[in-house]
């Protein structure tokens, strides 16, 4: 069975810059979608510049992107919907229903949708009863199996399965979880035995054992969204793709080198974007609490890179860890936000 793979949508890292520099270097057609950061809509109905060059066709061109949302107002998700098809031609949208930042959930946005079902259920009826999302938009949704306990999941999937989703990508986690604690492979198999729509798994594959684990676990599931894995190791795409991931051999060497090649696409496309050099620094930072995970022999490396605040010294302590430090591929990662 073919696996399929979309990248998730990580805010501040999987931009256009990322996603058309992983497309040219790792990508070239083996990731099915690249799914957008969220657009928040906002009641000016009117979409941020930051949000208009990201989804800007010119910066989306030969990929194929979906465009995610994070709203509880249906009316705003439906003219947002209206706006992308008619002014950039996008006719998939994907749903946050997953998004456990507080400030999102506070406002019942996010996973916060789902601590009300009703409420749910009352914004996809009304999505789904607007002649133009039938007739015109596809709609998927990325969701948690609940807030604080998974108890009404069930009734989460039920309401799900009132509609016609393109897919449910399931994020088998609590809100309260974040980005933490074991996944919830149960309520992820509950969704596989009883939605009716296509269910995507989304959590937790940085590395080869992760994904085969996880098919060994569920042997049917053959679409699967990698944000922090591929970030961490952009390689990983080629073994998961291949016909035989257990026994796929790596070219590490190679992929070291297509890693460099990578990041210095991307910085160079935000250095021309974002107001200051510093900002750009910052945002490669963001990568580096990936990346570092996966190279062995690069403590004092690593943190020259942390400490640069300028392009040239950045640049210079860059090509001295891509010189001195060794891919490795592991199999286990445990992320911490330290860097």
């Amino acid at each position: 069975m073919k696996n399929t793979i979309y990248m998730a949508p990580m805010e501040g890292l999987t931009d256009f810059t990322f996603r058309n520099a992983y497309e040219k270097i790792f990508g070239k057609g083996k990731i099915a979608k690249y799914f957008t950061p969220f657009i928040s809509p906002n009641k000016s109905e009117k979409f941020l510049a930051r949000e208009i060059r990201d989804i800007d066709r010119e910066h989306n061109n030969g990929i194929n992107t979906v465009v995610q949302v994070m709203t509880n107002d249906a009316k705003d998700f439906i003219w947002t919907a209206r706006m992308l098809y008619d002014e950039y031609g996008y006719n998939e949208i994907n749903l946050n229903a997953g998004c456990p930042s507080g400030t999102v959930v506070s406002k019942n946005k996010g996973s916060g949708m789902l601590n009300e079902p009703k409420l749910l259920d009352k914004f996809l009826d009304a999505v789904f009863e607007d002649d133009f999302i039938r007739e015109n938009i596809k709609v998927s949704v990325k969701t948690r199996v609940g807030v604080e306990t998974d108890t009404a999941f069930p009734e989460i999937i039920d309401i799900y399965n009132k509609y016609p989703l393109e897919e449910l990508i399931v994020h088998p986690r609590l809100r309260t979880d974040f980005y933490k604690n074991d996944l919830n492979l149960e309520a992820y198999d509950y969704a596989v035995k009883n939605s009716r729509s296509k269910v995507v798994f989304n959590g937790d594959i940085f590395t080869r054992k992760n994904f085969l684990d996880i098919k060994k676990k569920f042997p049917h599931t053959d679409t699967f969204m990698l944000g922090r894995g591929l970030i961490a190791d952009p390689g990983l795409i080629d073994v998961i793709v291949s016909e035989n991931p257990e026994d796929f051999s790596r070219d590490l060497i190679s992929d070291k080198k297509r890693m460099k090649e990578l990041h210095d696409l991307v910085f160079d496309a935000r250095l021309h974007i974002m107001p200051g050099d510093t900002h750009a620094i910052h945002r490669m930072k963001e990568m580096w609490c990936y990346m570092a995970y996966v190279f062995d022999d690069c403590k004092k490396e690593i943190k020259v890179i942390k400490k640069s605040q300028k392009v040239a010294d950045y640049k210079s302590a860059v090509d001295i860890f891509f010189n001195v430090a060794k891919l490795t591929e592991k199999d286990y990662i445990l992320f911490s936000k330290k860097f």
